[in-house]
């Protein structure tokens, strides 16, 4: 512990990683980016110590890499982005202080005095604050307040949040465990057979409600992080997760149409095929959870019911799960928090030449340059990306088996999807640090699923051994072609950094909020379905006919309830705080209504009928079908019914002899439908042949539906109707073949093979069976 002498304690907060040694230095209170350009020009940069509002990063950018003393701040976490970076640039940092004593800010916040020498000690977690004696003070904090005393009380109550979701689940391995079990159904684990059907309004449910602690798990904390004095970031977001939810699931669709279920695994496989690709863990993770976010923010300032547009929640969440399923490469669960924030992704031989090349940093000169490197090129990243995670990902931690481990981590620099990279000229569009560490001591990683390392201590930096940087320098160079960066790049990129940062610090600096916050929207808006739509070859398309950066309406009437009303500052926190951004859809009894299924389950296969089989008054009351003038059809609520009975009439089913039963059906599928075909052109003479053909198709069907109804009933029952109808035919009623407005062989015929299609989970299209 540093022995304090004739300094007085003023303020504590907490710190974001530990040192033995104080620093000391003059404040200067940055409040605006005017203050901070001054500051950084006056060139007494280097034994000063800042203080700021919030714990954003990019307000405080030209003050880190011009190598600032320390940091204080009155809002914000370790966990936020300048926690991060603080941490990197090795700055001592302390965040969230309040201060006892001091002078008034313009907004009435205690503060030291500009100029004032004050000792910040680092040595425990909660750091504190010392002042110089006989500085400038307007006297005690004194009594609080009753905002004050209120205040504190909220803070009780948020402190509790931050550490239990709602209250109750705690962060880490513990909490993913208590989550897991909470699980209705089993929708957290990426089977084959689950991500080739539909996914039920209970499953998607049970995804938001993981989803929600799991967003909370990696951002509670940054939700005391306040406000940015540069870019204001909570109304971005919220702006750009609504632009999300209105757009993305017709493009998730068109993507998904393209490829199919495996071309959607196979490009989710790419984090583990390449370094310095977009494809990673943290976009895949925003597939679904920042749309859906954006779901929840409409629906709480009233542009959108709750129930609306279930199925594209569906589908989101679908889309996202084939993803993940290609970028573990497995079965397993979902979320790296269940797999013990480890994202071991990278193909081995990744691993084993990164390690074969990595430069030692036994010397203090060569491993200041790598670590000034890593600094600067993420600051860089966190700009020009506005402020969000978007421009870094980790994986790993990798097992180099020796008592050692690596991190890969990417710096994504230049991207012209942005006008504003014109700056970054000359970057290449990623940088990869492979970088090992020989821990001292107990030091635990973790890597979270927005793809960012944690560690406990927080200082992880001191156990870095050696490292290795690599480029790559467009989004689609071939992968074989990234290069590894020596001495004398690194220097010219980080000076090409630090004019890029400067330069668009300043350009910010020119926007106005409006500017700041549309520029922000797009980013949050492109990054988590541009990099899938480039590896698909359809982002040419979504740019140039689909017109992708057009603002969608309701989007637009967004804009200011969230940003001119700020409301954004208030629900975006909330949301990450409380878990309340993901409202469930609302998920009909289908038990209740189980003595039903076999009405249902003929107009899903139907889709309309003129009379239902059943108690139609009784079906409508319930809400299942609904009469039209053209007959009944099932309602949202009779597709959702219905959808979870044939669920679990498929679990229940030996769906492995049905699918062989389904086999031999196929062949004499394809007899039936060229006698169809015949039969419309086909004179008196040649029918009475047909129906003699069309028994005999029949006679050899009968087997196959006698077993089929061994396994589920239904299927016993399509003989007799079939019969039924080649009976009234040879009694001369020829509509009784192929007439589409009553039972007739073929509308039968069509009914019992989309019964097979769909018990069996079947893609019509794929099997090329129509």
């Amino acid at each position: 512990m540093t022995v304090v002498e004739e300094f007085t304690q003023v303020g504590r907060g907490r710190a974001v990683f530990t040192a033995p040694d104080a620093v000391e230095g003059p404040v200067a209170w940055l409040d605006s980016p005017k203050a901070v350009i001054e500051f950084v020009k006056s060139g007494d940069v280097a034994n000063t110590i800042v203080l700021a509002r919030g714990g954003t990063t990019t307000f405080l950018t030209p003050a880190l890499t011009a190598g600032v003393k320390g940091v204080m701040t009155l809002q914000g976490a370790p966990s936020s982005h300048l926690g991060i970076l603080s941490r990197e640039f090795g700055i001592p940092c302390v965040m969230g202080i309040q201060f006892e004593d001091g002078v008034r800010s313009s907004r009435g916040e205690v503060i030291p005095a500009e100029g004032a020498i004050v000792r910040l000690d680092i040595s425990e977690p909660e750091g504190r604050i010392f002042i110089e004696p006989g500085a400038p003070t307007a006297g005690a904090k004194g009594d609080p307040t009753e905002e004050e005393l209120a205040l504190a009380e909220q803070m009780k109550q948020v402190e509790v949040l931050l550490h239990h979701f709602r209250g109750e689940v705690p962060h880490g391995s513990e909490g993913d465990a208590q989550m897991h079990a909470r699980m209705k159904t089993d929708v957290m684990t990426m089977t084959d057979a689950s991500l080739r059907r539909d996914l039920t309004p209970e499953e998607a449910n049970d995804f938001q409600e993981f989803a929600s602690w799991n967003v909370w798990d990696a951002l509670a904390l940054r939700s005391t992080e306040g406000e940015s004095g540069l870019i204001p970031r909570q109304e971005y977001e919220a702006f750009g997760c609504v632009q999300q939810w209105r757009r993305f699931p017709a493009f998730v669709r068109e993507i998904t149409e393209k490829l199919g279920v495996d071309g959607l695994i196979e490009i989710g496989g790419i984090p583990r095929r390449e370094v310095g690709n977009k494809v990673n863990q943290l976009h895949i993770w925003c597939t679904a959870i920042t749309p859906l976010f954006g779901r929840g923010l409409l629906t709480r300032i009233g542009l959108e019911e709750p129930g609306a547009r279930p199925e594209d929640v569906l589908e989101l969440v679908q889309f996202q799960r084939r993803l993940t399923r290609g970028m573990w490469g497995d079965e397993g669960v979902l979320f790296g928090s269940g797999r013990g924030y480890r994202s071991e992704l990278l193909d081995r031989a990744w691993i084993d030449r990164f390690a074969s090349e990595a430069t030692p940093l036994d010397d203090d000169e060569i491993g200041g340059l790598h670590k000034r490197f890593n600094a600067t090129t993420e600051i860089t990243g966190f700009l020009l990306h506005f402020d969000n995670r978007s421009g870094l990902n980790d994986s790993g931690p990798y097992d180099l088996g020796d008592g050692r481990f690596m991190i890969v981590r990417d710096h994504f620099l230049h991207d012209d999807a942005y006008n504003w990279h014109d700056v970054a000229e000359g970057l290449p569009h990623c940088l990869t640090q492979a970088m090992i560490f020989e821990p001292q001591g107990d030091l635990q990683v973790n890597v979270l699923d927005i793809g960012t390392l944690f560690s406990e201590p927080a200082n992880y930096l001191s156990s870095l051994v050696a490292m290795g940087i690599y480029a790559r320098d467009t989004w689609d160079t071939p992968v074989e072609q990234i290069r590894r960066v020596e001495p004398d790049e690194m220097q010219e990129i980080l000076a090409l950094c630090d004019d890029a940062t400067t330069r668009l610090y300043n350009r910010i600096s020119r926007m106005t909020d409006r500017e700041k916050i549309m520029a922000g929207a797009q980013v949050y808006y492109t990054e988590f379905v541009a990099p899938i739509a480039r590896a698909a070859g359809l982002w040419d398309r979504f740019v140039e006919e689909l017109d992708f950066f057009e603002l969608d309406r309701v989007a637009s009437d967004a804009y200011f309830p969230l940003v001119v009303e700020k409301q954004a500052a208030k629900i975006v926190p909330e949301g990450f705080l409380m878990g309340n951004s993901m409202p469930p859809l609302a998920v009909v009894d289908a038990e209740a209504h189980a003595d039903h299924y076999h009405s249902l389950r003929v107009l899903a296969l139907r889709g309309m009928l003129a009379e239902v089989p059943g108690e139609a008054a009784a079906l409508e009351e319930a809400g299942l079908v609904a009469s039209t003038d053209h007959g009944y059809m099932l309602t949202e609520d009779g597709h959702a019914v219905h959808s979870a009975l044939a669920g679990r009439e498929r679990a229940d089913a030996d769906t492995d002899r049905l699918g062989q039963i389904y086999e031999r059906f196929l062949p004499i599928n394809v007899e039936f439908k060229a006698a169809c075909s015949r039969w419309h052109d086909a004179d008196d003479g040649a029918r009475g042949t047909l129906l003699g053909d069309l028994g005999a198709i029949l006679d050899r069907l009968d087997p196959a539906l006698r077993r089929s109804g061994e396994i589920i009933e239904r299927f016993g029952t399509y003989a007799p109707r079939l019969r039924d109808a080649h009976g009234a035919a040879e009694g001369g009623d020829h509509d009784a073949v192929t007439s589409a407005t009553r039972d007739s062989l073929h509308t039968v015929w069509m009914e019992m093979h989309e019964d097979y299609i769909q018990v069996l989970d079947i893609d019509r299209e794929e099997e090329g069976s129509y």
